[in-house]
């Protein structure tokens, strides 16, 4: 069953931010019923509180677990503007470059005003350009970005479509779980307190395939990432590569960073695009331009991924 532009369009114009508690209280609520339209029982739909609230769908000891953030970031795209030219790992060196040469500037004028001035004098200066550098970037982050279609309602909307998949199999409601992550944009604490929720409980995620889809309506170049190398990850692309696609393979601890981070054999599945430089990026995101999310291939995604663990393929 794919997911409708019409149930799109319904999450877009109903819940276009979730920055602050109320608005995320509200998609949860949006979330909870539609599962439950979708054949869920009520009592296997979960609020966890830990870092965040957490929506799970399910028993968190399936064989598989499709995750998402639901969270919303602040208007912080300014930081990465240049992806689009150097692409997503050059927009990260540019911006430390620029951070790098704040600071020597700051020094500069540190060693000016002390030949003017007293030490103390020139030590204020010092202070006030290192605070006005990091208020600037503390101030993005707490002005809520208007538009988040990509990132991450696109997420949210893999989860329904995957999730109405899953419901018309018995067998396979059995092997899934979804699983909403909270305040991923401050640093993945949502599926970190989720992680720490689940050792708690003494439930091992060890063997789950966590499949986390972040920012998978923009862009066409099918992008898996990975903090290491995992079995998910090989045989996701393996699976996606017979099936006649060229997924590209990225592993790394700094560069498209989301939830998969905090899961032991884990996968972030993205779409993404080339830069002039022919570097991937992701485009738009942290923007209020980040407005195109192409639903037809949100279908194709999950209907793929769903395929694959249908047949146990992955």
């Amino acid at each position: 069953m794919a997911l409708t532009n019409q149930k799109a369009q319904e999450i877009f114009e109903n819940h276009p931010t979730r920055f602050n508690r109320k608005e995320k209280q509200a998609l949860r609520g949006t979330l909870r019923s539609e599962f439950v339209k979708m054949g869920y029982d009520e009592e296997m739909i979960t609020e966890i509180k830990a870092s965040g609230t957490n929506l799970l769908v399910g028993d968190p000891n399936a064989e598989y677990m499709f995750t998402a953030h639901y969270d919303t970031p602040g208007k912080t795209g300014w930081m990465l503007h240049s992806s689009w030219l150097w692409g997503q790992t050059g927009a990260n060196v540019f911006l430390m470059l620029i951070m790098i040469l704040l600071c020597a500037g700051i020094s500069f004028c540190n060693v000016f005003f002390m030949d003017n001035f007293s030490p103390e004098t020139a030590f204020l200066f010092g202070e006030l350009g290192v605070l006005a550098v990091l208020l600037v970037m503390v101030i993005s982050m707490v002005i809520k970005n208007k538009n988040n279609r990509n990132d991450n309602t696109s997420g949210v909307l893999s989860l329904l479509a995957m999730a109405q998949n899953v419901a018309a199999d018995e067998e396979m409601k059995k092997k899934c779980c979804f699983v909403f992550f909270d305040n991923e944009e401050w640093g993945l604490l949502g599926s970190g307190g989720f992680a720490k929720y689940c050792k708690k409980n003494r439930i091992d995620l060890t063997a789950t395939k966590v499949i986390n889809f972040d920012c998978v309506g923009n862009g066409d170049v099918l992008t898996f990432a990975s903090t290491k190398k995992t079995e998910i990850v090989s045989s996701l692309a393996k699976a996606f590569e017979e099936e006649g696609q060229k997924p590209v393979c990225k592993q790394s601890m700094m560069i498209f960073m989301s939830d998969h981070a905090n899961f032991k054999n884990s996968v972030m599945v993205s779409y993404t695009k080339h830069s002039v430089m022919g570097l991937l990026y992701l485009p738009l995101i942290h923007t209020s331009k980040d407005i195109p999310c192409d639903i037809d291939q949100i279908n194709r995604l999950t209907d793929a991924v769903f395929g694959f663990a249908q047949q146990g393929r992955i």
